[in-house]
């Protein structure tokens, strides 16, 4: 009898990607990003979030400081190109998201 020890964390990978699926324009992904705090730090075994701020920090040639003032900000208040960055990093080519099935 094998139990599956982690029903809730693939329940919402599926949630995420079934909602990730309606995202087509640039404004659907600024909601997403907006409304799906969560579904940016699912993939905590790659640490996909602290990857993605690296690479955002280099594309963008940030300081130290400008990095750390874009953690502080509140979630909604961050910049565009930052959501869209992390849209595509995370969720269209996160790892967890790209191997759930459906």
């Amino acid at each position: 009898m094998s139990a599956n020890l982690t029903p809730d964390w693939s329940s919402e990978f599926e949630h995420y990607k079934q909602l990730s699926r309606k995202v087509v324009t640039k404004e659907d992904i600024i909601n997403f990003f907006d409304q799906n705090q969560k579904a940016f730090y699912l993939d905590n075994f790659s640490s996909s979030w602290g990857k993605m701020m690296e690479a955002y920090e280099t594309k963008e040639s940030l300081s130290a400081e400008q990095l750390n003032k874009l953690e502080e900000m509140q979630w909604i208040a961050m910049p565009e190109s930052l959501k869209l960055f992390a849209y595509d990093f995370c969720i269209k080519n996160g790892f967890c998201f790209t191997g759930t099935s459906r």
